[in-house]
């Protein structure tokens, strides 16, 4: 079963939509198929971030970090192996 779809409308410059519009007859789609798309590409990418964000935050709290001073030190001696 297809899902529920709400109608929703948000104002653009002219150019944005110009832009968009050249995109979709590019590609064959509508207006609205390209919107989703990048709504879609938004979440995921955003709800990524913040899932390593939080990943990050957990392994602060439970002391689970590198002092920068180490950081510098394991890259320069990386970079120095590579030679």
């Amino acid at each position: 079963m297809k899902p529920a779809e709400k109608l929703v409308s948000f104002r653009a410059s002219s150019e944005k939509i110009e832009a968009l519009d050249s995109l979709a007859g590019a590609k064959d789609r509508p207006r609205s198929y390209l919107i989703n798309e990048a709504i879609a590409n938004y979440i995921e990418l955003h709800a990524y971030h913040d899932g390593l964000v939080r990943k990050g935050l957990d392994e602060m709290r439970k002391g689970d970090v590198v002092q920068h001073e180490e950081v510098v030190k394991r890259l320069r001696n990386r970079g120095r192996s590579r030679s």
